[in-house]
């Protein structure tokens, strides 16, 4: 995969200090990392950190460039859900911004309260092996076998882990044995391998990479984005709307 890798920031306290609140520090208090403006082709995201002065209906950001604040309102976007986050004093933004009026953002996006352990529960299904005694042979209810299946059937934690600098790792990714004498009776749903995430005007763009474990490896000749849509994202809740419909997780 090739993504364009532009702007590099190094963002000091004292010039984000100086330059959002005058002689208010920021929540990081000294700390800020260096943030890297990571666009792919066709995005026209603004990307900034946030700044003193955030409200319910403005958003002031310090762009990526260094250059002053830019004040954004942000009515319309709350009013259509469109405000995901709560935006804080250097919090990393992604602001889509209306076409037709530069100071009005038609999305935003709090890019530090996205990333964190994202998770859901799915439960394991029974194996489908083939039939032992020929193919009407039907199995003998067993009070054993049924308590034993009993106990495997437990939910498992899936999800993924969306870090800083635009890299991802997934949760819940297991490799089973091949072989019938020690494999599990059930199986669980794979995990895609996400291994970076961006944004795409608005949009969450999740890319599967290669999961080494052990001496076993999961390749794919080209890297698949799954390109998905922001439904709710609060403190403890996500919800994002994939192809096949909308995935709700919580935060671990």
């Amino acid at each position: 995969m090739s993504i364009r890798r532009m702007l590099p920031v190094a963002l000091a306290i004292a010039l984000f200090v100086t330059a959002c609140s005058g002689d208010k520090k920021g929540k990081n208090d000294g700390n800020i990392e260096t943030v890297k403006d990571v666009r792919l082709p066709g995005d026209s995201t603004f990307y900034g950190l946030a700044c003193d002065g955030c409200t319910d209906s403005v958003l002031v950001v310090l762009p990526s460039d260094d250059s002053d604040p830019v004040t954004f309102s942000i009515i319309e976007a709350m009013r259509y859900r469109k405000v995901f986050g709560k935006p804080k004093i250097g919090d990393m933004m992604a602001v889509v911004v209306n076409k037709d009026n530069k100071r009005k953002a038609d999305l935003v996006i709090d890019l530090e309260e996205l990333k964190g352990t994202w998770v859901y529960q799915v439960m394991p299904t029974v194996r489908k092996h083939a039939p032992m005694g020929g193919a009407h042979a039907m199995p003998k209810a067993d009070p054993e076998v049924d308590s034993m299946m009993q106990s495997l059937m437990v939910p498992r934690e899936q999800g993924f882990k969306i870090k800083k600098q635009f890299t991802m790792e997934p949760v819940g990714l297991h490799f089973e044995k091949t072989d019938l004498s020690g494999e599990s009776p059930v199986e669980y749903p794979q995990v895609k391998f996400y291994k970076e995430w961006n944004i795409l005007n608005g949009r969450l763009v999740l890319t599967e990479g290669t999961v080494e474990f052990g001496n076993k490896k999961r390749r794919k000749a080209r890297p698949q984005r799954d390109t998905v849509d922001i439904v709710l994202m609060m403190k403890d809740s996500l919800q994002l709307r994939f192809k096949d419909g909308i995935k709700a997780y919580y935060r671990k």
